[in-house]
Protein backbone atom coordinates (compact mmCIF):
# COMPACT_ATOMS: atom_id res chain seq x y z
CA UNK A 1 0.00 0.00 0.00
CA UNK A 2 1.38 3.38 -1.01
CA UNK A 3 1.96 5.64 2.02
CA UNK A 4 0.81 9.21 2.31
CA UNK A 5 3.60 11.44 1.11
CA UNK A 6 5.73 12.65 3.99
CA UNK A 7 6.11 16.38 4.44
CA UNK A 8 9.86 16.71 5.01
CA UNK A 9 11.17 20.11 6.06
CA UNK A 10 13.75 19.02 8.64
CA UNK A 11 15.67 15.79 9.20
CA UNK A 12 17.66 14.58 12.19
CA UNK A 13 20.82 12.49 11.80
CA UNK A 14 22.37 9.89 14.11
CA UNK A 15 25.86 8.65 13.24
CA UNK A 16 27.46 5.35 14.12
CA UNK A 17 29.51 5.84 17.33
CA UNK A 18 33.31 5.82 17.18
CA UNK A 19 33.30 6.49 13.45
CA UNK A 20 34.61 10.07 12.97
CA UNK A 21 35.35 9.34 9.30
CA UNK A 22 31.60 9.62 8.70
CA UNK A 23 31.96 13.40 8.66
CA UNK A 24 32.36 13.46 4.86
CA UNK A 25 29.26 11.28 4.36
CA UNK A 26 27.27 13.51 6.72
CA UNK A 27 28.33 16.70 4.92
CA UNK A 28 27.44 15.19 1.54
CA UNK A 29 24.05 14.09 2.86
CA UNK A 30 23.41 17.51 4.38
CA UNK A 31 24.19 19.22 1.08
CA UNK A 32 21.85 16.88 -0.81
CA UNK A 33 18.97 17.67 1.52
CA UNK A 34 19.65 21.41 1.35
CA UNK A 35 19.15 21.34 -2.44
CA UNK A 36 15.49 20.59 -1.69
CA UNK A 37 15.20 23.16 1.09
CA UNK A 38 15.42 20.57 3.86
CA UNK A 39 17.22 21.58 7.06
CA UNK A 40 19.52 18.99 8.65
CA UNK A 41 20.07 18.62 12.40
CA UNK A 42 22.62 16.28 13.97
CA UNK A 43 22.58 14.51 17.31
CA UNK A 44 24.88 16.15 19.88
CA UNK A 45 27.05 13.08 20.49
CA UNK A 46 27.37 12.48 16.76
CA UNK A 47 28.34 16.12 16.21
CA UNK A 48 31.02 16.01 18.90
CA UNK A 49 32.46 12.84 17.38
CA UNK A 50 33.08 14.59 14.03
CA UNK A 51 34.31 17.85 15.56
CA UNK A 52 31.14 19.92 15.20
CA UNK A 53 29.66 22.16 17.89
CA UNK A 54 26.11 22.61 16.63
CA UNK A 55 24.67 19.26 17.70
CA UNK A 56 21.25 18.95 19.37
CA UNK A 57 20.34 16.70 22.32
CA UNK A 58 18.73 13.60 20.86
CA UNK A 59 15.37 13.98 22.66
CA UNK A 60 15.08 17.60 21.52
CA UNK A 61 16.17 16.79 17.98
CA UNK A 62 13.71 13.92 17.55
CA UNK A 63 10.89 16.21 18.67
CA UNK A 64 11.77 18.84 16.02
CA UNK A 65 12.26 16.77 12.87
CA UNK A 66 9.99 15.06 10.35
CA UNK A 67 12.19 12.02 9.70
CA UNK A 68 15.40 10.56 11.10
CA UNK A 69 18.47 9.30 9.29
CA UNK A 70 20.53 6.49 10.84
CA UNK A 71 23.96 6.62 9.19
CA UNK A 72 25.83 3.50 10.26
CA UNK A 73 25.08 -0.19 10.52
CA UNK A 74 22.26 -2.29 11.94
CA UNK A 75 23.23 -1.29 15.47
CA UNK A 76 22.81 2.40 14.62
CA UNK A 77 19.32 1.73 13.31
CA UNK A 78 18.42 -0.24 16.45
CA UNK A 79 19.56 2.50 18.82
CA UNK A 80 17.91 5.21 16.69
CA UNK A 81 14.63 3.30 16.73
CA UNK A 82 14.63 2.99 20.53
CA UNK A 83 15.56 6.66 21.03
CA UNK A 84 12.79 7.88 18.73
CA UNK A 85 10.10 5.30 19.37
CA UNK A 86 7.65 7.49 21.30
CA UNK A 87 7.84 10.25 18.67
CA UNK A 88 6.77 8.00 15.77
CA UNK A 89 9.36 9.38 13.35
CA UNK A 90 10.06 7.35 10.18
CA UNK A 91 13.71 6.34 9.85
CA UNK A 92 15.85 6.33 6.71
CA UNK A 93 18.71 3.85 7.32
CA UNK A 94 21.95 4.38 5.38
CA UNK A 95 24.62 1.69 5.43
CA UNK A 96 28.01 2.84 6.65
CA UNK A 97 28.58 -0.42 8.51
CA UNK A 98 29.55 -3.96 7.59
CA UNK A 99 27.00 -6.78 7.20
CA UNK A 100 23.85 -4.64 7.23
CA UNK A 101 20.81 -6.95 7.16
CA UNK A 102 18.52 -4.02 8.00
CA UNK A 103 20.48 -1.19 6.42
CA UNK A 104 20.97 -1.69 2.69
CA UNK A 105 21.19 1.85 1.22
CA UNK A 106 24.81 2.92 0.63
CA UNK A 107 25.78 6.62 1.12
CA UNK A 108 26.37 7.18 -2.60
CA UNK A 109 22.95 5.66 -3.34
CA UNK A 110 21.34 7.76 -0.61
CA UNK A 111 22.28 11.01 -2.33
CA UNK A 112 20.50 9.78 -5.46
CA UNK A 113 17.51 8.63 -3.41
CA UNK A 114 16.86 12.02 -1.76
CA UNK A 115 15.22 13.52 -4.91
CA UNK A 116 12.91 10.49 -5.03
CA UNK A 117 12.18 10.90 -1.33
CA UNK A 118 11.14 14.50 -1.95
CA UNK A 119 8.76 13.32 -4.70
CA UNK A 120 7.20 10.62 -2.55
CA UNK A 121 8.82 7.76 -4.47
CA UNK A 122 9.49 5.39 -1.57
CA UNK A 123 7.88 2.67 0.52
CA UNK A 124 7.19 2.57 4.24
CA UNK A 125 8.07 -0.71 5.92
CA UNK A 126 6.50 -1.31 9.35
CA UNK A 127 8.32 -3.53 11.82
CA UNK A 128 7.19 -4.79 15.21
CA UNK A 129 8.67 -3.90 18.58
CA UNK A 130 8.83 -6.06 21.68
CA UNK A 131 7.41 -4.32 24.73
CA UNK A 132 9.16 -5.42 27.94
CA UNK A 133 7.73 -4.61 31.37
CA UNK A 134 9.56 -5.06 34.66
CA UNK A 135 8.20 -4.32 38.11
CA UNK A 136 8.46 -0.64 39.12
CA UNK A 137 10.23 0.34 35.89
CA UNK A 138 9.27 2.16 32.72
CA UNK A 139 8.49 -0.12 29.73
CA UNK A 140 11.47 -1.02 27.54
CA UNK A 141 11.35 -1.67 23.79
CA UNK A 142 13.41 -3.92 21.54
CA UNK A 143 13.43 -3.97 17.74
CA UNK A 144 15.65 -7.05 17.37
CA UNK A 145 15.56 -9.24 20.43
CA UNK A 146 16.08 -9.72 24.13
CA UNK A 147 18.39 -12.29 25.69
CA UNK A 148 17.94 -13.83 29.15
CA UNK A 149 20.93 -15.49 30.80
CA UNK A 150 22.21 -16.48 34.23
CA UNK A 151 23.75 -13.59 36.19
CA UNK A 152 26.99 -15.57 36.55
CA UNK A 153 28.90 -16.18 33.38
CA UNK A 154 29.05 -19.79 32.16
CA UNK A 155 26.26 -20.90 34.51
CA UNK A 156 23.32 -22.79 33.03
CA UNK A 157 20.09 -20.80 32.92
CA UNK A 158 16.77 -22.17 34.16
CA UNK A 159 14.07 -20.05 32.57
CA UNK A 160 10.34 -20.55 33.07
CA UNK A 161 8.00 -19.17 30.38
CA UNK A 162 4.31 -18.65 31.13
CA UNK A 163 1.46 -17.72 28.84
CA UNK A 164 -0.58 -14.81 30.19
CA UNK A 165 -4.32 -15.51 30.06
CA UNK A 166 -7.38 -13.72 31.43
CA UNK A 167 -7.54 -12.03 34.84
CA UNK A 168 -3.79 -12.12 35.35
CA UNK A 169 -3.66 -15.92 35.41
CA UNK A 170 -0.49 -17.55 34.08
CA UNK A 171 -0.24 -20.98 32.48
CA UNK A 172 3.11 -22.68 31.96
CA UNK A 173 4.28 -22.66 28.35
CA UNK A 174 7.71 -24.22 28.76
CA UNK A 175 10.75 -24.60 31.01
CA UNK A 176 14.12 -23.95 29.38
CA UNK A 177 17.42 -25.21 30.72
CA UNK A 178 20.53 -24.21 28.79
CA UNK A 179 22.91 -21.33 28.11
CA UNK A 180 20.24 -18.69 27.43
CA UNK A 181 16.89 -17.88 25.85
CA UNK A 182 16.37 -15.46 22.95
CA UNK A 183 13.03 -13.75 22.34
CA UNK A 184 13.20 -12.32 18.82
CA UNK A 185 11.02 -10.19 16.56
CA UNK A 186 10.83 -10.91 12.81
CA UNK A 187 13.42 -8.13 12.41
CA UNK A 188 15.74 -9.91 14.83
CA UNK A 189 15.18 -13.28 13.22
CA UNK A 190 18.26 -12.67 11.02
CA UNK A 191 20.44 -11.77 14.02
CA UNK A 192 21.33 -13.85 17.11
CA UNK A 193 18.27 -16.03 16.50
CA UNK A 194 19.55 -17.09 13.09
CA UNK A 195 23.03 -17.92 14.35
CA UNK A 196 21.43 -20.03 17.10
CA UNK A 197 19.44 -22.15 14.67
CA UNK A 198 16.17 -20.22 14.73
CA UNK A 199 13.94 -19.57 11.69
CA UNK A 200 13.85 -16.46 9.49
CA UNK A 201 10.52 -14.60 9.56
CA UNK A 202 9.29 -12.15 6.95
CA UNK A 203 9.70 -8.60 8.37
CA UNK A 204 6.01 -7.64 8.63
CA UNK A 205 4.80 -10.89 10.22
CA UNK A 206 2.94 -10.42 13.51
CA UNK A 207 4.88 -13.10 15.35
CA UNK A 208 7.92 -13.60 17.53
CA UNK A 209 10.31 -16.44 18.28
CA UNK A 210 11.54 -18.20 21.42
CA UNK A 211 14.95 -19.72 20.67
CA UNK A 212 16.95 -21.63 23.31
CA UNK A 213 20.73 -21.42 23.11
CA UNK A 214 22.53 -24.72 23.65
CA UNK A 215 19.57 -26.35 25.44
CA UNK A 216 20.25 -29.24 27.80
CA UNK A 217 17.62 -31.29 25.98
CA UNK A 218 17.78 -31.66 22.21
CA UNK A 219 13.96 -31.72 22.12
CA UNK A 220 13.90 -28.01 23.00
CA UNK A 221 13.45 -26.32 19.63
CA UNK A 222 12.71 -22.74 18.49
CA UNK A 223 9.04 -21.81 18.84
CA UNK A 224 7.15 -19.20 16.78
CA UNK A 225 4.28 -17.49 18.62
CA UNK A 226 1.56 -15.22 17.19
CA UNK A 227 1.49 -11.63 18.40
CA UNK A 228 -1.73 -12.08 20.39
CA UNK A 229 0.02 -14.41 22.82
CA UNK A 230 1.69 -12.52 25.68
CA UNK A 231 4.24 -14.20 27.90
CA UNK A 232 5.82 -13.78 31.31
CA UNK A 233 9.36 -15.02 31.88
CA UNK A 234 11.08 -15.64 35.21
CA UNK A 235 14.24 -17.21 36.61
CA UNK A 236 12.97 -18.70 39.85
CA UNK A 237 16.25 -20.10 41.16
CA UNK A 238 18.86 -17.46 40.30
CA UNK A 239 19.49 -13.85 39.38
CA UNK A 240 19.66 -13.13 35.68
CA UNK A 241 20.77 -10.71 32.99
CA UNK A 242 18.43 -9.17 30.42
CA UNK A 243 20.11 -7.80 27.27
CA UNK A 244 18.12 -5.51 24.96
CA UNK A 245 19.08 -5.51 21.25
CA UNK A 246 22.61 -6.51 22.26
CA UNK A 247 23.16 -2.96 23.56
CA UNK A 248 21.49 -2.36 26.93
CA UNK A 249 21.92 -4.67 29.94
CA UNK A 250 19.58 -4.95 32.94
CA UNK A 251 20.01 -7.07 36.06
CA UNK A 252 17.11 -9.37 36.93
CA UNK A 253 16.45 -10.43 40.48
CA UNK A 254 15.57 -14.01 41.26
CA UNK A 255 11.82 -14.46 40.91
CA UNK A 256 11.36 -11.16 39.01
CA UNK A 257 8.89 -11.53 36.16
CA UNK A 258 9.59 -10.09 32.70
CA UNK A 259 6.35 -9.35 30.82
CA UNK A 260 6.72 -9.51 27.04
CA UNK A 261 4.31 -8.65 24.24
CA UNK A 262 4.36 -7.34 20.68
CA UNK A 263 3.68 -3.61 20.96
CA UNK A 264 0.75 -2.27 18.94
CA UNK A 265 2.82 0.58 17.46
CA UNK A 266 5.40 -0.48 14.84
CA UNK A 267 8.50 1.43 13.79
CA UNK A 268 8.41 2.87 10.27
CA UNK A 269 11.43 2.43 7.99
CA UNK A 270 11.79 4.33 4.70
CA UNK A 271 12.79 2.07 1.81
CA UNK A 272 13.49 2.54 -1.88
CA UNK A 273 10.54 1.34 -3.95
CA UNK A 274 12.35 -1.70 -5.32
CA UNK A 275 13.61 -2.96 -1.92
CA UNK A 276 13.52 -6.77 -1.87
CA UNK A 277 13.91 -8.65 1.43
CA UNK A 278 14.66 -11.96 -0.29
CA UNK A 279 17.33 -10.35 -2.43
CA UNK A 280 18.96 -9.09 0.76
CA UNK A 281 18.91 -12.62 2.19
CA UNK A 282 20.45 -14.08 -0.95
CA UNK A 283 23.19 -11.45 -0.91
CA UNK A 284 24.03 -11.54 2.80
CA UNK A 285 23.66 -15.29 3.31
CA UNK A 286 25.14 -16.23 -0.10
CA UNK A 287 22.13 -18.35 -0.96
CA UNK A 288 22.61 -20.25 -4.20
CA UNK A 289 26.20 -19.05 -4.52
CA UNK A 290 29.29 -21.08 -5.13
CA UNK A 291 31.45 -22.14 -2.21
Amino acid sequence: MKPDRLKIERVGVFLRPNKPELKDEFESLKNSFEVFGVETLIDKKSAEMIGMTNGVEHSEMVDQVDILVALGGDGTLLSTARKSFHHSRPILPINAGNLGFLVDLKPEMANRFIPKLSRGEYEIERRSFLRIELENREPIYALNDILITHAKRMKMSRVQVYRRVENGIRKILNNYYGDALIISTPTGSTAYNLSSGGPILYPDMHSYILTPIAPHSLTQRPLVLPSQIEIDIVMEKSDGILTIDGQDVIKLNRGEFVKIAIHEQPIEIIRVKDYNFFETLREKLKWGGEE
